[in-house]
């Protein structure tokens, strides 16, 4: 376990993660997070894009960006016809 202090950034605070903890978990610079607080008001940071070795999580992913979805919204589905040119097969 780690401790870091939360600082001000601009109009925001912001919280340094040291070195050992971005390395168990795999956080390098630019790397894309999502934040959320749980029910015991604990804040949790998670990769936003899971790997693909992880298909836990994976399917969550899968599972929140479905629940995002408008009500009444379809899968696009593909129609495939015979080759029509040149396309090659």
């Amino acid at each position: 376990m780690a401790n870091t202090t939360i600082r001000k950034w601009g109009n925001s605070l912001a919280v340094r993660i040291p070195q050992e903890v971005s390395e168990l978990v795999k956080f390098t610079d630019g790397v894309e997070v999502e934040m959320y607080v749980t029910e015991n008001n604990e804040v949790v940071l998670r990769p936003s894009f899971p790997t693909t070795d992880d298909q836990d999580a994976l399917r969550r992913h899968f599972l929140s960006i479905r629940a995002k979805c408008k009500a009444g919204m379809t899968a696009h589905e593909e129609t495939f016809v015979e080759p029509m040119g040149d396309e090659i097969i």
